[in-house]
């Protein structure tokens, strides 16, 4: 339901290319993985919100296919 799962889950997909040595390179590459994560993506995430809510009030709470 939470909109931010489904960003954590493209940042840990976006990390699995990679294989960082250090704590360093592995700082490093999350933030270059998030600054490459589009608006687009986090712009359909909002926007998604208000159906995600709607879907919860329609089914009066019980489980939502998000």
């Amino acid at each position: 339901m939470n909109p931010i799962e489904h960003l954590w889950d493209e940042l840990e997909r976006r990390m699995k290319k990679h294989q960082p040595k250090n704590q360093d390179q592995l700082r490093q590459t999350l933030q270059a993985e998030w600054e490459e994560i589009g608006s687009d993506v986090t712009e359909k995430l909002v926007e998604s919100v208000r159906s995600r809510l709607y879907e919860c009030y329609r089914m009066k709470g019980y489980p939502t296919k998000y």
